[in-house]
């Protein structure tokens, strides 16, 4: 299978990221940050340790580590309900 294509398109998003939030326009942005957050991860721990992060990204960042954690915990017990062992 040829998936070639497939990881440039993804080296170019993480190159996305090397850039700061603000230095994408307003559409840019909003496909960077809920899309494929790979600005959202590099704009918000920066600006946390800097010191000029802004209290509604960081309570996003914090209810949606919460969801997202909730979520996995939700598809884990899921996914244990239709397990069948490999050796039995």
């Amino acid at each position: 299978v040829k998936i070639y294509n497939v990881t440039e398109v993804l080296r170019g998003l993480v190159e996305a990221g090397r850039f700061p939030l603000v230095a994408y326009p307003v559409a840019y942005r909003l496909f960077f940050t809920f899309v494929v957050p790979v600005a959202f991860l590099t704009t918000v721990p920066a600006e946390t340790l800097l010191g000029r992060a802004q209290w509604p990204w960081l309570v996003g960042s914090a209810l949606l580590a919460v969801g997202l954690l909730v979520g996995s915990h939700l598809f884990w017990r899921f996914a244990l309900r239709f397990y069948t062992s490999a050796s039995s």
